[in-house]
């Protein structure tokens, strides 16, 4: 009877503290913690959109700052320019890989089939805005069903022809993967789909293309400083490959002029992978082939974007130099490596007395997409500068908040490796 009267008097406290007064004290104090709570909600939203919307204006600014050296340089040599001269516009892209796991992911099991398309869909019409499209194909195109790493189906380059580039350099430390003779089928089956192909020994001046663009003539020379397994391969095997030397290269400058190149620009393949360095050997390189008379040299092979710079040559003309332009496609895992970019060199030619001159440089920043292993389509090109300051970040996004954070990131460090003021000494 005892614990019942106690549980009787507890009852009865606790009756009394409910109260219609002490009920309404609780609610408000539960309504006010909510409303707190919401409070902060909100301010955090609020804030993380002025962020996003700070960080996206920032992104915007970007690409106005990047050439603003290069800019003041040519409108000072431009000075004299005419509304009435040609414009003749090129574009480069970095190297061109077709890895397995990109053959997987474009592979149609049901119909034996490749289908690379979507990989490109959303970068094409970046891509396809000038005369030449230059990259690097740094994967065979051979005639084997076998594909792998070193081999892809003629769908990959149809995909890649597809997307814009029109020209492609086969001088790279993988030219030799098929052999001799997977180098020529590769060559064979690029000109088949309609692409110009510099790079090879084939036949003498082979190294050098001439592509006549609005009645003027563009020499493509390229090398390549590298080559895989080079110490196991016979003389006449690296012979079939336009590996750089100075004599060589002189050489072809000297031949291009007898041609009448108006205006001479190389493609090499050099430095070190994987490296934001440009080293001495690239220096020393870009040195003598502005000394000799180049207009323009675009680098490739460390697959992530180096510095950029621009010269003046003995004559008092600029030459560009962009040391590497990073990969175009590939499924490397690397960061960096997954940041892209279309450079676009805008020529101007004087109608008074033919000469051209650069007038302009400008560049689309890309990131190669990895959605996933288990996705329909894995691997697709897009815009970074773009998707970046579309993102909403409400969860309605293509992209994740993190894929969102690496193209800031990507942006930033691109902003200070394509910054002219940035040169490693």
């Amino acid at each position: 009877m005892a614990r019942n009267r106690r549980n009787t008097r507890r009852n009865t406290r606790i009756k009394e503290f409910l109260t219609s007064r002490n009920f309404f004290i609780i609610v408000g104090i539960l309504l006010a913690i909510i409303i707190v709570c919401i409070g902060i909600n909100v301010f955090r939203e609020g804030r993380a959109r002025t962020e996003l919307a700070k960080q996206q204006e920032e992104i915007r600014a970007q690409s106005e700052e990047i050439f603003s050296q290069i800019t003041e340089n040519i409108e000072e040599t431009n000075k004299n320019i005419s509304e009435s001269d040609i414009i003749i516009k090129l574009s480069a892209v970095g190297d061109i890989v077709c890895s397995e796991e990109m053959l997987q992911d474009a592979y149609n099991e049901e119909e034996n089939t490749y289908d690379f398309t979507h990989m490109f869909s959303n970068v094409t019409d970046l891509v396809n805005v000038s005369d030449i499209v230059m990259g690097t194909m740094e994967t065979g195109i051979t005639n084997s069903t076998e594909y792998n790493d070193k081999n892809a189906p003629i769908e990959f380059a149809r995909a890649v022809r597809a997307s814009g580039v029109n020209l492609v350099s086969l001088a790279n430390n993988h030219s030799l993967d098929n052999g001799v003779n997977g180098l020529l089928e590769t060559k064979s089956n690029l000109e088949k789909e309609g692409f110009s192909v510099v790079g090879d020994n084939e036949n003498t001046n082979s190294s050098v293309l001439i592509r006549e663009v609005k009645d003027s003539k563009i020499a493509i020379l390229s090398y390549t400083c590298l080559l895989d397994n080079e110490q196991n391969l016979q003389d006449d095997e690296i012979d079939a490959v336009n590996v750089y030397g100075e004599k060589q290269a002189e050489e072809d400058i000297e031949y291009a002029k007898e041609e009448g190149a108006d205006y001479i620009c190389v493609m090499i393949h050099w430095g070190d992978d994987i490296s934001e360095t440009v080293n001495d050997e690239q220096r020393k390189i870009a040195d003598f082939l502005v000394d000799n008379g180049v207009d323009l040299i675009i680098g490739s092979h460390p697959s992530i974007v180096q510095s950029m710079e621009i010269r003046q040559n003995s004559e008092g003309d600029n030459v560009f130099i962009a040391y590497s332009v990073g990969t175009y496609v590939s499924s490397l895992p690397e960061e960096k490596a997954k940041e892209e970019l279309v450079l676009n060199i805008e020529l101007r030619k004087s109608r008074k007395d033919g000469k051209i001159s650069l007038n302009k440089v400008d560049y689309t920043p890309l990131y190669m997409l990895d959605n996933g292993e288990k996705s329909e389509n894995r691997y697709e090109l897009i815009d970074m500068k773009n998707t970046a300051t579309s993102y909403k970040g409400d969860g309605t996004d293509k992209i994740s908040k993190e894929t969102y954070d690496n193209l800031v990131s990507g942006l930033n460090r691109l902003n200070k490796a394509l910054g002219m003021n940035n040169n490693e000494e």
